[in-house]
This record gives structure tokens, C-alpha cells and sequence, in this order.
């Protein structure tokens, strides 16, 4: 009797998990490999992370952005630098689009100073078991991917913040995967997929127009008619692009954002002015990554130089694996577009931007993508070599900021004035509901968070703040106790809103300083 039960259960048991949807089980697999990475990576049980404390000061920006648009339909005051804004909307340098993205999971998380860092885990899990499930890695495939990406780990330590790399990659791995299954054969949902995801990447950062090559590889045999409407859609997506970076969103603070003084000679006729300036620029760049890189070699990681090192390493994997497929006849196609983008990419950081890690760590889930679907057998060279040479220098058990009394009483008592004084004036006018903040005067952006949903930032200079030649528009201000900027504020008889013992928020008066 016992046994035919147990025949039962067995057969109950193996019917459900054929009648699971592999959706299901990608996701499933994506929730437990993260969490078993965080349990390795981080000491902080992931109930307690409150992150606030940490010290990524965009962070707070986006998080009272998304906020912002959770508990009002967008920000009521100005989000930008130097009290400048956008021309169309009151969005940062990041503009609608990318806050509205993280807004959408935001509903299920609400309005919390975690919000986005909740919002970077759920992408983490669509992204991944999107990919697992578009490009149909089989089980050793999977375990693959999930070897060479805790040998990467920059992108898996960058899903636990309150930024928005997770996101970027995850959009990485969802191209690589339409385009995998596209590859296949042609289905409308996969090829809807690809554009979206492209598309939106695209909006998100303009460079990433070269994403496109993965669905236009794929698509190269087809239809006339599909690369037509996919370039269609790439270069509307770029003029999207465009158009938020110049109208949507906030200037950056000047001399910060991507530098096109050598494009501009060059369009003047300068040609060997040009030239000299771009050589120069990048000589400087590489040389201040160099400092380092060098540190991170000799057993010293440091940021910038971990990220060049996986950077390369990962390149010099993935260039190997093209040879070997090339050699021998075999698929490559989405390793050279990996390569092509990486290359490029690579170029304009160090011309035109900075080497940043963040950026790089991007580009790497692309190889990895790339190369998961077309070498993962190929694994049993590369993996134990990049165990060997990334393993040791990012595997280090950290901890995640927790919530901190002292600071937190002093956010509660910030946001509780503020937000009184905002509802008793109860002004239309966007300066009204925007608060300046003392960039690098000794006040940690983390109080930030202490500025009510809704409310803009200016994220001005201390010394720009201290300036009397320079008008302020926003309605409050954030400085610290015994500076210029506080005494410049003072001069011009602005009032003490709230003071704690590490800031105080002064409200300026009717008449414009």
C-alpha cells in the first residue's frame, strides 16, 4: 500500500514539474544562485541592508527621483546642478526614461530608501533567467555562466546597490539571449524583445547603439525587411537618445560628462589640434589607470585597476575563443560583435570620458554572454584560468551598511521639518520644492534621503553655494555648520529650518538672493 502511494507521489511530483513552465524554473535558478553568491560575497543578512550609509552619492539622486514618481507622478521640484535643470521636465542627468524604468518594479517595493536597491535584484533575476531561457542553456551551460560570472564579480557586486549598473546588464544579457533565439529561427516575441531591450539600452546610454549589432547578426540571413525595420528601430532609438541627453535631462556639472573639445576642433578644422588633444587626453587617462592598475598586479586591488584587469582578461578569453571557432569553422558571430562593441566602447572612455569600471563590467557581460553561448564546452580551458587570475583578487566577504541610529534620527528630524514647511507653503512653483546641497562641504550625501518624496536637488559646489555673485533658486538649502556657504546664506537672510549636529537646511526668503 506504502508503495503504490509512493508511486503516486512520484508520478504527481514528475507531472507538476512538466506542467512548470521552464520560466518558472529559470527564475527559481537565477533567485538561488543569487542568493547563495550574496551569502559568499556579504556578511549583512539581506533584511538588514540599509542604504543609506553607502557612498555612492548618485545613488540618493536616483532613489528620490524614482521616489519622487511613486508617491507623486514625478518630481514637484527641480532634480540638477549648479541650480540648473532640464530644459523640459525637472529630471537629472539621467532623465525619465531610466528613472521610470526602476519605477515600475518600485510599485511592488514601495517608496523606501531601498527601493531602488530592490529594484536592481529583480532585474538581476528577469535578466538572467531571461537569458537562460531565450538562449536555452542547458544545465552544465548554466552552471558556466554562473562560474565565469562570480569570476567577473564586479557585475554581481554591483546588483547589491542603490545604482543602476544591475539593470544596464541585465538588458545585456536579455540582447544576447533574443538574439540568440532569433538565431534560431525568426519569432515576432523574440524579435520584440531584441528592440525593446536594445532600444531602451540605448536611451539609457547612446553608445550602446553598437547593441544593435547582436539582432542584426542574427537577422543577417533573413528577410530584407527585418534588418530594415531593425535599423529603423536603432537609429529611432538613438534619436531618442539624443533628444533626452540635450532636452530631458539636467546638464552635468561643467568640465564633467563626456568631453567633445577634440570633436570640436575638429569640426572647426583643427585637425592637428585635434589630434594632439585627443592623444594627449588619452595618454593622461591611461596613465592615471596605469597608477592603478599597477597596485591591483602587485596584490593591491584597487577600483579602477580591478575593473581594467577583468576588463582585459575577459577581452583576451573571448579573443582566444574566436580564434579557436574560426580555426575550426565554428558559429563566432556574436563574439565578434562582443568584441567589436567592447573595442569601440573602450575607445571612447578613454578619449572621450574616463576609464570607469562600471562601464567596462558592461561590456564584459556581453562577452559573457557571447561567449556562454557559443563556448561553454571550450569552459574547461578558460574557466579554470580565470579562477586562477580574477579569483584571488575579487573574492573578499564584505559587509553592506546597515541602518545607523544617529544618522537616521537626524534624517527622521530632516524630513519631518521639511516636510512641513513644503505643505504649508503649498506653492506651484518647482523651486519651491527644491532643496540645494552643499556638494563637498563636509555633509555626507546620505541625508539626502532625509529630503521629502517629491522634492528636487541641486547638487551644487560648496564654493558655489559661498559665491554671492551666484543667484539660488531653491527655496531650501543644505550646508554644513561654520562654512562659507552657511555664512553666505546667512548674509542673505535665509532662515534656519532644522539643525542636527552634523548639517543644518535653511529656507530662503520670498525675495530671490
Amino acid at each position: 500500500m506504502a508503495t503504490v502511494r509512493n508511486n503516486k507521489l512520484v508520478r504527481r511530483c514528475k507531472t507538476w514539474l512538466q506542467k512548470t513552465p521552464n520560466a518558472l524554473l529559470c527564475v527559481l535558478g537565477a533567485v538561488l544562485f543569487l542568493l547563495v553568491f550574496y551569502s559568499l560575497a556579504y556578511r549583512t543578512p539581506l533584511n538588514q541592508v540599509w542604504i543609506a550609509p553607502n557612498m555612492d552619492n548618485d545613488e540618493v539622486i536616483y532613489n528620490r527621483q524614482v521616489v519622487s514618481v511613486l508617491t507623486h507622478g514625478g518630481p514637484q521640484g527641480y532634480f540638477g546642478y549648479q541650480e540648473g535643470h532640464a530644459d523640459i521636465g525637472r529630471y537629472g542627468t539621467w532623465g525619465p526614461f531610466l528613472i521610470w524604468m526602476y519605477a515600475l518594479p518600485g510599485f511592488l517595493f514601495g517608496a523606501g530608501v531601498n527601493t531602488v536597491f530592490w529594484c536592481n535584484i529583480f532585474f538581476t533575476i528577469v535578466g538572467m533567467a531571461f537569458f537562460v531561457r531565450a538562449a536555452r542553456l542547458k544545465v552544465w551551460q548554466q552552471m558556466v555562466c554562473a562560474l565565469t560570472l562570480v569570476c567577473l564579480w564586479v557585475p554581481l557586486s554591483l546588483v547589491f546597490c542603490g545604482s543602476s549598473e544591475a539593470l544596464h546588464y541585465a538588458l545585456a544579457l536579455v540582447i544576447v539571449g533574443s538574439s540568440a533565439a532569433l538565431l534560431r529561427g525568426f519569432r515576432p516575441g523574440w524579435f520584440a524583445v531584441a528592440v525593446i531591450a536594445c532600444a531602451l539600452e540605448t536611451i539609457f546610454r547612446p553608445y550602446a547603439l553598437l547593441f544593435w549589432a547582436f539582432p542584426l547578426a542574427a537577422l543577417w540571413q533573413g528577410t530584407k525587411r527585418r534588418k530594415i525595420l531593425c535599423g529603423a528601430a536603432a537609429a529611432a532609438s538613438f534619436v531618442v537618445a539624443l533628444f533626452s541627453m540635450t532636452k530631458l535631462s539636467a546638464p552635468y556639472f561643467s568640465g564633467g560628462g563626456m568631453d567633445f573639445s577634440g570633436l570640436q576642433r575638429l569640426l572647426t578644422g583643427d585637425v592637428a589640434g585635434a589630434v594632439g588633444y585627443e592623444l594627449t587626453r588619452a595618454a593622461k587617462e591611461l596613465h592615471t589607470a596605469w597608477l592603478s592598475i599597477l597596485p591591483t598586479l602587485q596584490g593591491d586591488p584597487q577600483y579602477v585597476g580591478t575593473g581594467c584587469v577583468i576588463f582585459v582578461v575577459m577581452v583576451l578569453v573571448t579573443v582566444g575563443c574566436l580564434v579557436y571557432d574560426l580555426c575550426r569553422g565554428r558559429p563566432c558571430r556574436f563574439k565578434v560583435c562582443a568584441l567589436v562593441c567592447a573595442g569601440v566602447i573602450a575607445l571612447v572612455l578613454v578619449f572621450m570620458y574616463n576609464i570607469a569600471p562600471r562601464h567596462l563590467a558592461l561590456l564584459c557581460m556581453l562577452m559573457l554572454g557571447a561567449v556562454t553561448v557559443e563556448n561553454a564546452r571550450q569552459a574547461v580551458v578558460y574557466l579554470p584560468v580565470l579562477m586562477i587570475l580574477l579569483l584571488p583578487m575579487n573574492a573578499q566577504r564584505s559587509s553592506l551598511s546597515t541602518w545607523n541610529a544617529e544618522m537616521g534620527e537626524q534624517i527622521t528630524a530632516v524630513e519631518t521639518a521639511l516636510t512641513q514647511r513644503v505643505e504649508a507653503r503649498d506653492s506651484d512653483d518647482p523651486w519651491d520644492h527644491t532643496l540645494a546641497y552643499a556638494y563637498d562641504d563636509d555633509v555626507f550625501h546620505g541625508y539626502l534621503y532625509a529630503v521629502p518624496a517629491g522634492v528636487g536637488i541641486e547638487f551644487d559646489w560648496n564654493t558655489y553655494l559661498a559665491d554671492e555673485t551666484q543667484t539660488i533658486y531653491s527655496r531650501y538649502a543644505m550646508v554644513n555648520h561654520g562654512t562659507e556657504a552657511e555664512a553666505r546664506l546667512l548674509a542673505d537672510g535665509w532662515q534656519e529650518v532644522v539643525s542636527t549636529r552634523d548639517l543644518v537646511v535653511y529656507e530662503r526668503p520670498d525675495a530671490v538672493s
